[in-house]
Order: C-alpha cells, then structure tokens, then sequence
C-alpha cells in the first residue's frame, strides 16, 4: 500500500510540474532558478547537491519575451498576420431521420 500510494504521488507530482511548465513557462522557470539558487546557497546541502542545483538553473533564453512579435518561438506569429473577418451563417438545426 505504501509504494502504490508513493508511485502515485510520483506521477502526481510529474503531471503537476508537467503542465505548470507547458501553462505557465516565465512563472516555472523563475520557481526552479529560485528553489536552485537556494540549494546552491545552502550550506547544509552536500556538496554533490549544490553542484546538482547548480545544473538545474534555467538556461537564460536570448532574445525577447511573448510580448515584442519577434516571432522567434512561433507563437507569436499570428499576431503579426491580420485576422480576416468571416460572415457569420446561422445555425440551422435539422432532425435526425431514423
């Protein structure tokens, strides 16, 4: 019972932390670059575990943010491309025969 409830826990925790950085990337980044930075800075922490934390850091991304359109990531592009206006048509219902 106790392994069953440790693996879901597990898997859990990988889903949460697998949609905050696919949702929520800017705030994910800065929770990991905080929480390494901290265990780096421990004195408690071994020695190999700060040297760990140290490779957890965020790369720094080069470039803009979601903001400026650079278009970079291709995420932004369509806010560059001007949005065509459709004619909306109503909505017809139709009775199913059978």
């Amino acid at each position: 019972m106790l392994v069953q409830t440790l693996v879901i826990a597990a898997l859990v925790a990988w889903s949460a932390w697998f949609v905050a950085r696919r949702l929520l990337p800017v705030t994910s980044r800065r929770v990991q670059a905080h929480l390494a930075g901290a265990i780096a800075r421990s004195r408690a922490a071994p020695a190999w575990l700060r040297a760990r934390a140290m490779r957890w850091q965020p790369k720094s991304t080069t470039g803009g943010s979601c903001g400026d359109g650079c278009s970079a990531c291709g995420g932004c592009a369509a806010a560059s491309v001007q949005l065509q206006t459709v004619e909306a048509e109503p909505l017809t219902l139709r009775r199913h025969k059978g």
